[in-house]
């Protein structure tokens, strides 16, 4: 779970996660849930293991921290030489980059409940296989980086045409309360030229500014798996810094100790 609480524990800014090789098993909820935060997630030649077969692979979507209306996940996921599989569920108030380079394979859906902003760049050895209808904002690909596998995929509205190259632009990503933004990371197809144009460069250098008042709200998250695409009731309030466990993830139960 990658996320802000605003409890004062953590600076407010671009979070990373990288893992070049080994295995991350899953047991329970969503692999990756992202909340009130910006993050470039990088995985290179991992093998990733989800045992949880309601959790999704990446999840980016509100919960109960921030503000109301903007406290989404801003991601920027990075694979390289890397084979993955598992849906992406953005919602409303997320943006998602997803960048696929050196021979790297993802078999999935990504926004399927079309609700969140997508871009998709593929370089060139690399390729995208669907496993349900998908919705991108905007696609960076040649002509033989996707597989529809009988789904079809949506580009800005438009239905994508099997075997045509697309040129699309990444989506600028903002952390909350500063002007801090970016479309690439550093060393991602757009700036390399894998594939056809580039992306935006990647995020600046530099700690963002300050977070947004407000406390986040009250409640319990109730029991079981969200349904796709939505996030359950709100954590419970605080932080790892000031006494509190960190909120659960999506479908994930909290263990008493």
């Amino acid at each position: 779970m990658i996320y802000q609480s605003m409890s004062g524990d953590a600076s407010v800014g671009l979070a990373t996660f990288t893992m070049k090789g080994g295995t991350l098993t899953n047991k329970k909820g969503d692999i990756f849930f992202v909340n009130n935060t910006a993050t470039t997630i990088t995985l290179e030649g991992a093998k990733i293991v989800n045992q949880d077969t309601f959790g999704v692979f990446l999840r980016a979507a509100t919960g109960g921290w921030g503000t109301e209306g903007s406290n989404g996940g801003k991601v920027n996921l990075c694979l390289k030489n890397q084979n993955q599989d598992g849906d992406i569920v953005v919602d409303k108030v997320s943006v998602f980059n997803m960048y696929l380079s050196d021979g790297s394979t993802y078999e999935g859906a990504i926004n399927a409940a079309n609700k969140g902003e997508v871009y998709a760049e593929i370089a060139s050895g690399s390729k995208w296989i669907l496993t349900g209808d998908s919705y991108v904002s905007s696609l960076m690909c040649g002509a033989d980086a996707i597989d529809l596998n009988g789904f079809k995929l949506y580009v800005g509205g438009a239905e994508y045409a099997a075997g045509a190259e697309s040129e699309g632009s990444a989506i600028e990503i903002k952390s909350e309360g500063n002007g801090m933004n970016g479309g690439a990371p550093d060393g991602m197809p757009g700036e390399s030229g894998g594939a056809q144009g580039g992306a935006p460069g990647g995020m600046p250098d530099g700690a963002p500014g300050e977070p947004p008042s407000g406390d986040p709200p009250s409640g319990e998250r109730p029991a079981g798996n969200p349904p796709s695409g939505e996030m359950p009731g709100n954590p419970p309030q605080g932080g790892p810094g000031n006494g509190e466990e960190p909120p659960v993830k999506p479908g994930e139960a909290q263990e008493s100790t």
